[in-house]
């Protein structure tokens, strides 16, 4: 069996989270895609360099009102994919701002978060500097993608297996310790 990894994808509604996951797990799209309610999870086993990891991938519901049920999802989770819309870079921008201070403040200390632009594909001519400048001082990752033709998604997930693989083989290779005590008996 293929040691498993947790990746939850995070970010407002209509940002593309369900179609980045559906994308990746399909090769599709679907334009008319309903919005997640509460959170989808879905797993796959993929292989990178020869290992295979079982992906776990949460995607959550953006709406306001499921914001306060977002922490359960992420909690265990080794990678927080936080998504933004790159046909309106700056107002999405800055609310997935609120979801890299939620993995802050409440998140796993280990988790690796990294920062993910979709709809590269409609993506204005707009100014990236502020974003690609508030990354590089939080040493997140800055990444591109298009759910619709599926550029960069792919490279996105394989990104993650590669650069983890190794942590999770040897996490799956360290065997249990046990420590047995022999109590002497007093008694016949």
């Amino acid at each position: 069996m293929a040691p498993s990894y947790k990746i939850v994808l995070l970010g407002d509604s209509s940002v593309g989270k369900t179609s980045l996951v559906h994308r990746f797990i399909s090769d599709a799209f679907d334009a008319h895609s309903a919005n997640t309610i509460g959170a989808a999870f879905i797993s796959k086993e993929h292989t990178s360099n020869g290992k295979t990891v079982k992906l776990e991938i949460w995607d959550t519901a953006g709406q306001e009102r499921y914001k306060s049920l977002t922490p359960m999802y992420y909690r265990s989770a080794k990678v927080a994919l936080v998504c933004f819309d790159l046909s309106c870079p700056e107002s999405s921008f800055e609310r997935a701002h609120y979801w890299v201070e939620q993995l802050a403040v409440s998140g796993p200390s280990d988790i690796r978060i990294k920062m993910v632009g979709n709809k590269s594909d409609l993506a204005s001519d707009a100014d990236l500097s502020t974003i690609e400048t508030y990354c590089a001082e939080h040493e997140i990752p800055l990444l591109f993608t298009s759910a619709k033709d599926g550029k960069g998604v792919k490279d996105l997930f394989d990104g993650i297996v590669a650069e983890t693989s190794d942590e999770i083989f040897e996490e799956a290779e360290e065997p249990p310790i046990l420590t047995m005590r022999v109590r002497e008996s007093k008694c016949c």
